[in-house]
Order: structure tokens, then C-alpha cells, then sequence
């Protein structure tokens, strides 16, 4: 029997290379690469602005969350008015600039946000100790005496520079320390405190038996503040 001739597959032929259309959507992009850059720039700018120049800290983070809606809005607007072809943009090709813009403010944004060019990082507390004098050696302990004299001791740090340490203080809800300023510790302190962060307040007298509650507040040198609450107990 004769065999049956097969279909003949057909060959696959690459499209032509249209090297001029290439040219155009390639400067298209970079046009639209390169306003986005600038456009998270401004964005940063703005939002490194506010939380400078005022208390609304939030406004400058939501602003740069939606900001790559109005980059969206900015080049739709350019594609009316013919600055910038974007009528053949599918959404991958949206997702590309926004992304961009987006992820350069988030860098800018943190940069600018950070010494040297700005602090908006509040103080950190680190824990609380009492230091007391046993057989005339100063040490951290947790038990204190009625009167016996003691030194209350917090760690502070922050970015750049803590300006002040306060301490305010209630004996059984009733407030008996108000804006009591806290001693920086140096290396070669009297009460055996090592850590160098430390603020510390001298009790010289110590206090009665009673429950205490302290607040401290911590102010860096960019003003922003911090507090704490610790308790003790006097026995």
C-alpha cells in the first residue's frame, strides 16, 4: 500500500524587528522612569517637610502610601495632553513606574528621616534599677528599706542625643516629685552604675513604706519625648 503523504508542518517565522517603533516606546519609558524618580523626590521632600515642620508625623506616611495614585493620575493627564504616550499601557506597564516611585520615596523618605539630616525617633527606655548601699558598696538590688537611700537608675538611648531625663512621682496615687531633672551617669560614678545611657535620681533620704508609681519622660535634642511608668515598693 502506498503511504499517505503528511501535512507539511509550517515553519515559524520571527516578526520583523521594527527598530523605529523599538526606539519610541524605549524613550517613552525612560521619560516616564525618570518623572517618576523625580516625582518621588518631590513626594520625599514634602514628607520630610511635615514631619519637620510640624506634629501631623502620620500625614507625611499616608501621603507617600498614596502618592502613586497621583503619579497614575499625573501621567494619564500627560497622555491627554500628548506630553507622553500611554495609550497602549496595560497594567504591567503601569506597575512598573508606580512601583518605582513608591519604593525611591520609601528610601528617600527613610534617609531623610534619619541623623544627619533629621531625628524622628523617640528616646527608648531600656529598664529601671535600684541601686542601694550594703556594708559601703553600692549595687543593683530589688529590695529597699523604709529611709534607707537609694538611686533609681533608667536606660535611655536614642539616635542621636537625649537632651533631658524628668522624673515625676505619686506615693499612694498622691504626687510627691514633679519634674524632678535626672543626673546623666559618667564612667566613674559613685553608685557602681556601668551602663553610660543611665540617668539616675538620688534619693539621699529614701522614702516611707509605701507603694510608688514613677513617670519618667525623656526629651532627645530633636524634642521628640518619650515616657515611662515603673513602680516600687517600699517595705
Amino acid at each position: 500500500m502506498a503511504k499517505k503523504k503528511g501535512k507539511r508542518d509550517e515553519t515559524f517565522t520571527f516578526p520583523e524587528f521594527d527598530e523605529g517603533e523599538y526606539r519610541v516606546k524605549e524613550k517613552r519609558d525612560s521619560k516616564i522612569a525618570i518623572f517618576a524618580i523625580f516625582y518621588a523626590v518631590a513626594i520625599a521632600t514634602v514628607s520630610y517637610s511635615i514631619v519637620r515642620m510640624t506634629d501631623f508625623d502620620n500625614i507625611a506616611f499616608y501621603l507617600g502610601f498614596i502618592a502613586p495614585y497621583g503619579l497614575y493620575q499625573l501621567l494619564k493627564m500627560f497622555g491627554e495632553l500628548k506630553i507622553v504616550d500611554v495609550s497602549e499601557f496595560e497594567r504591567k506597564n503601569w506597575f512598573g513606574p508606580i512601583f518605582m516611585s513608591f519604593i525611591a520615596w520609601l528610601g528617600l523618605f527613610i534617609l531623610l528621616s534619619n541623623p544627619p539630616f533629621n531625628d524622628i525617633a523617640k528616646p527608648q527606655f531600656q529598664g529601671v534599677e535600684v541601686y542601694a548601699e550594703v556594708n559601703g558598696e553600692w549595687n543593683s538590688t530589688n529590695e529597699i528599706g523604709n529611709n534607707d537611700p537609694f538611686v533609681l537608675v533608667i536606660l535611655v538611648r536614642d539616635n542621636q542625643e537625649v537632651d533631658s531625663v524628668y522624673l515625676s512621682g505619686s506615693k499612694d496615687g498622691n504626687g510627691f516629685i514633679s519634674n524632678g531633672m535626672l543626673t546623666k551617669t559618667e564612667s566613674n560614678n559613685g553608685y557602681s552604675i556601668k551602663s553610660e545611657d543611665s540617668y539616675y535620681y538620688f534619693f539621699e533620704n529614701g522614702l516611707d513604706s509605701a507603694a510608688y508609681s514613677f513617670t519618667f519622660t525623656a526629651t532627645d535634642s530633636e524634642g521628640n519625648k518619650n515616657t515611662k511608668t515603673s513602680s516600687l515598693v517600699i517595705s
